[in-house]
């Protein structure tokens, strides 16, 4: 899983879950019943633990405590179970483009294509991604960030020059 990593993820994100990785030797996972498995700290045994939900048809994998949900980075519960169950790679959808080394084209993100939702919500998500990996880039010295600020303004002032079509469907009329 960690070569796997490694090879698909930024350094940041990499890091961030390599340190899940590493925890999630010390953990352990009990199978409770069909999908379901109890993961807790080995030494922690006053510790209710997490609840993992796996499906193997669909590769979703599910932790009460939410990391990924809220972080974007598999949890050591979750990375815990697949290892358990013997899984050498991450999901992809557990994989989220924004810590993704590579990114889809950017006619098949802005068309939906790669979120695998309405073209509508997989634009902007994949809008959301790209923006938050320019921070991210941009941070990393003065430099950058003057260069993004500048191209941003830019785009922003020739984003508002645009005029905003209107659409009307059987439901009303939408920007």
């Amino acid at each position: 899983m960690e070569r796997h990593a490694a090879a698909v993820l930024t350094p940041y994100a990499f890091s961030k879950l390599q340190d899940e990785l590493v925890v999630a030797c010390q953990y352990a996972s009990f199978h409770l019943e069909g999908n379901v498995f109890l993961v807790r700290h080995h030494t922690k045994t006053e510790d209710g633990g997490c609840n993992v939900t796996w499906s193997q048809r669909e590769e979703l994998i599910s932790c009460s405590c939410n990391m990924f949900e809220s972080a974007g980075i598999l949890c050591r519960h979750g990375l815990r179970v697949l290892s358990t169950l013997n899984y050498f790679q991450i999901p992809d959808h557990y994989l989220p483009p924004r810590w993704r080394r590579t990114w889809p084209s950017p006619s098949k993100a802005l068309n939906g294509a790669y979120f695998h939702e309405s073209p509508e919500i997989g634009r902007v998500k994949a809008l959301q991604s790209m923006v938050s990996a320019l921070v991210s880039e941009a941070s990393k010295s003065t430099e950058r960030m003057d260069i993004a600020t500048r191209e941003v303004s830019a785009l922003l002032s020739r984003m508002r020059q645009q005029p905003v079509v209107m659409h009307v469907s059987g439901d009303g009329v939408h920007k």
